[in-house]
Order: C-alpha cells, then structure tokens, then sequence
C-alpha cells in the first residue's frame, strides 16, 4: 500500500505561507525581478499498512488436536511514521546589478553616481554639465550637456554654458554663436556701450577705441592733426614752405598771399600778387606791386595809390 500525507489540509497553509513569504516582498511585476524554483525538505508524518502474522483456526481431519487446524496468514494494520517531502516553491529576488528597495529592484552602481543617478548596474545618467564614469568631472569648454557628449558651437573664445550649451560671447561679438561682430556705434559687452568717436572714425568693437580718419587725432578723434602734419594717424610731415599750410587730411599746401606752386615755394610772378597770385596788379608808370597785398611801390618820380 502506498504512503499518505497526513493532515494533508495542515500541511497546505503553511506551505503557502512560505511561498507568499518568499513572493510578496518583491513586486513581481518588476522587470528587475528574477524568479526560480527551489526545493526544499518538509517532515512530515504518513501512515501505511503494517503487515503482522494473524493466527486463526479451521476445522480439519487431525483428531489429535480435535479437528482443529492452526492457520496463519498476513494482516494489515494502520500505523504512523515521521517522513520527509521534497517540496517546490517558487523564489524571487533581484536579478543580479540590482538590490531590493521599497519593494522594487533598483540597479546599483559600485561607484556611486557624484552628479547623476544610476540608471543601469554600473551605469551612470549624468546631470547636464557633467561626465566621467560617475559623472564627477565638469565637461570641458568645449562641451555640454550630459555626459558632456554635445560639442560647443560658440565662436570667437565664446564660453558655452555646460548645462545649457548657450554661448557667453566675449566683449565685441553678438548673436546666437557669438560669430558677428559688434554693429556700427556699438562696442563690448553684449554690444551695449556706445561708440564716442567723432569726425567718420569707427570704434573697435571690443574695447571701444576709436580708429581716427585720416587727418584727426584725440581720444575721439574731435581734433584736427597738429601743425605740421597730416594723413592717417597724422603721421605724414607737411611739405609746404613760405608760410604754407598742409590740409589735415590730403597734405596739400594752402599758400599765403604771395606764393605759389606744389610746395608754396614760387613767389608770384610780376604783375601778380594776392592768394595764389590771383590778382593783377594795378599800379602805373612803372610801379610794381607788393605780391601779398598788391599794394603799389612807385618809381622815381611818382606817386599816388597807383
């Protein structure tokens, strides 16, 4: 006869208890769960037949024992033994890189996470601005955003914003990458100073310093270039003589009264005086004129204006 469970409807609640026990703590819905079946041993106590030698009498032909005839045959009784089970239950846990939190499978990560989170064993989401393995390291000027994996597009030394990637641009450079420079009369930061140069001059659009035409100087360029001198930077000498004076600009020779040619260095030919030797004297009998102002110098003999 086969062995049986006893108590069988006992037995079953506790073997439930332990298979919640094992499930419940972990949501099994958690695709970080992993789960397998597992044996383990209960004791338990079964009964079966226990086989014992019965005796009984029937009637035959021996008259010695008064045609009684002792018989034997096996019998079968209840009796109770203690037993082991093999029993399954089914076991969940973390799957391995994670580690069991609040119910959940959460990953983890050796090397903790300094400005990220860990999104995978040993794996690390970094926080814009930051990379590395453990996103500890600060992304360098020329990169952004997380992991540090975007490359700056800023010009000009331009610093880019880690987090963001938008451009600081340097003094004097304007727009979204910092590539066009400062528009006329503005300069510096953000392009938000006004120029102050005067006379046509344009202002370097990082400093602001203005870059004076030819024949200016100053520190707006307001004043003419001194005596002298003339042409870009009013670096050129002045040529002109006798009292000539070179245009601030061009450095051509304005002559007095009196004087001409390319360097004012004729005196007016006779017969002529005045602001380039325009003017026809007016004197008479001889008399010549002063070459200036054309005033009448008379010869022996005469006088009278002319």
């Amino acid at each position: 006869m086969m062995a049986k469970v006893v108590n069988s409807f006992g037995l079953f609640p506790l073997i439930l208890y332990q298979w919640l026990g094992m499930s419940l703590s972990l949501n099994l819905e958690d695709p970080n769960v992993c789960s397998h079946w597992e044996s383990y041993s209960v004791t338990v106590q079964e009964s079966y037949a226990h086989p014992f030698d019965q005796i009984y009498y029937t009637s035959c032909t021996d008259i010695l024992n008064w045609f009684k005839c002792t018989r034997h045959r096996i019998s079968y009784r209840n009796a109770y033994r203690r037993g082991e089970r093999t029993m399954y239950r089914r076991k969940s846990q973390c799957c391995p890189g994670f580690y069991e939190s609040k119910e959940m499978c959460v990953p983890h990560c050796a090397d903790k996470c300094v400005h990220g989170r860990c999104i995978a064993p040993n794996t690390c989401q970094c926080e814009p601005g930051w990379g590395g393995p453990n996103c500890s390291s600060a992304c360098d000027v020329d990169h952004w955003g997380p992991h540090c994996s975007s490359r700056c597009q800023c010009k000009n030394g331009a610093l880019c914003n880690p987090i963001t990637g938008a451009c600081h641009c340097a003094a004097g450079f304007k727009s979204w990458r910092c590539e066009e420079r400062c528009g006329q009369g503005t300069y510096g930061n953000d392009c938000q100073q006004k120029c102050q140069c005067q006379n046509g001059a344009t202002c370097d659009h990082v400093t602001g310093e203005c870059r004076c035409p030819p024949g200016y100087t100053g520190a707006f360029c307001e004043d003419l270039c001194p005596p002298g001198k003339h042409g870009p930077q009013c670096e050129e000498r002045c040529p002109c003589q006798n009292g000539g004076v070179c245009h601030h600009v061009t450095g051509e020779c304005s002559c007095p009264a009196g004087w001409m040619g390319t360097v004012c260095g004729q005196p007016c030919p006779e017969g002529r005086y005045g602001k380039n030797c325009t003017q026809e004297c007016q004197c008479h009998n001889g008399g010549t004129c002063d070459t200036a102002t054309g005033q009448c110098h008379c010869s022996p003999g005469y006088n009278g204006e002319r």
